[in-house]
Formats: C-alpha cells, structure tokens, sequence
C-alpha cells in the first residue's frame, strides 16, 4: 500500500469477516428479542469506524518515526468520526452501553502495544481483537451490559453464540498459519486441527442439551476437515479467503434460519 493511502484503507481483507459477522448475529438476536432500534446504525458507524482507528493507531505504532506522519491524519480523523459515532449511540441507545469501555480496554490496550512491538500478527494479538470482535454480538444483543448480567437463562443462548464466534475465528487464525507463516510447522496444524476438533465435540455437547442447534456441530465438522485437509495442499490467500468467505456466508444463512428453541 502506498504512503498517501497509509491508514486509511486496512490491508488486512479476512478481517472484514470478523468485524461485520458477529454485528450482524448481534442484531438478529436483538431484533428477535425486540431490544434494536435505531441506536444499532450508529452502533455499527462507531464500530466500523473504531476498527479504523484501531488500524490507523497500530500502523503509526509500529512504523519508524520518520514513518509515521503519513498516519497522523486518518488516525485523527477516524478517532473524531469514531468518537463522534459513539456520542451519537450513547444518546440514542443510553448511557449505560458506555459501561462496555470496561470490558473492551482491557482488550484493546494489549492489542495496540503488541502492535507498538510489532507483534499484531502474534497469535496472542489476534485473540485480543477476536474476543473484541465476538463480544461485538453480546453489545448489540444487550446495549446496557447490566441487561446482561441480570438476564439469566436468556442470556445462555447469546453468549454460546459469542463463543461460537470466537471459536471459529480463532481457530481460522491457526489454520491460515498453518498455510501460510506457519506452514510445514507440525506443532501449529495440530493446535489448528486440536481446536477444531474441540469445538466440534463442544457445539455436539451444546446441540444435544439444548442451547445450540445441531448445524453448528456439522459446522465446525467442515472447518476441522479443511484444518486438516488443507494445509496438505498448495492453495493461494485468495482461495483459501474465498473459502472462509464462503463459511461465513453458511454461519449467516444456518443462524438465520434457525429459531431459538
């Protein structure tokens, strides 16, 4: 990417995935359960925006000094349009969704010194914006997360759901190593294979006693065959992206058309 366009546009494609996904579960569960409203489009605007800036602040972090003007002003703009989106939220949807800042810093600051050390790729980098990525789901489900604690047994089914997103998306930060900056490495495709396998047995565990649907067991059947089935083969990033796209298109459609039990 060129330095005019350093900060603006992320580079990093499969993580479009990651941050439009559980937004999206988010709010079918939401809608299901009668708590949107018109709070969600301003919601989305601050979270896609903030992933922005989150971008922008991790390049200015991690480039040399004498490299960084040229992230001064998307970081300053998105970090205005972001926050300007927030304010926007908190007045439509309540001062309460403010108190989600205690759980996502905590995620957040490790993230951006690990990329300060130039360490974002870290597999311990990408489980911090996973889990941020995931709770996404739980923000638009339950905008005050005081809604949250005191739901009980209904607020079983949204954070299944949550873990089943970071389930799979962490495990897809395994096997795309497993492809590419880890490939050939023995000890990261039994990781990738182990995880899949795991959530496997996990969501088969969670479909027979109730919470989750059955499709979700098959689902991650598919994703622990191409961790293992995959990495044996020579496909490029654009197919093997293509592929988890695809996924992600089967998780909309498979949780759109399966109604809470």
């Amino acid at each position: 990417m060129g330095r005019k366009r350093a900060g603006w546009v992320p580079d990093q494609h499969g993580a479009w995935s990651m941050i439009t996904l559980p937004f999206a579960i988010g709010l079918i569960e939401a809608v299901r359960a009668g708590v949107s409203g018109s709070w969600t489009a301003t919601l989305f605007a601050f979270w896609l925006l903030g992933y922005f800036a989150f971008n922008a602040a991790s390049g200015w972090l991690k480039a040399p000094p004498r490299r960084r003007p040229p992230f001064a002003k998307p970081l300053a703009t998105y970090v205005i349009a972001s926050a300007v989106a927030g304010l926007a939220t908190v007045l439509l949807g309540g001062w309460g969704m403010a108190w989600w800042a205690v759980v996502y810093v905590p995620l957040l600051l490790p993230a951006l010194w690990l990329a300060s050390r130039r360490r974002e790729r870290a597999t311990l980098g990408g489980a911090l914006t996973i889990a941020a990525a995931s709770l996404m789901l739980l923000v638009v489900r339950f905008p005050d997360p005081v809604t949250l604690l005191d739901a009980g047994a209904d607020a079983v089914r949204p954070l299944l759901l949550a873990g089943a997103m970071f389930a799979y998306f962490f495990g897809t930060v395994l096997y795309v190593k497993t492809n590419i900056r880890e490939r050939g490495s023995r000890p990261f495709l039994i990781a990738s294979i182990g995880w899949h396998a795991g959530a496997t047995v996990a969501a088969s565990a969670l479909a027979s006693a109730g919470p989750l649907p059955w499709w979700w067991a098959g689902f991650f059947l598919i994703t622990t065959v191409r961790a293992a089935d995959v990495p044996r083969r020579v496909w490029t990033p654009r197919r093997i992206g293509f592929l988890e796209a695809c996924l992600c298109v089967v998780m909309l459609i498979g949780h759109l058309v399966s109604r809470p039990g």
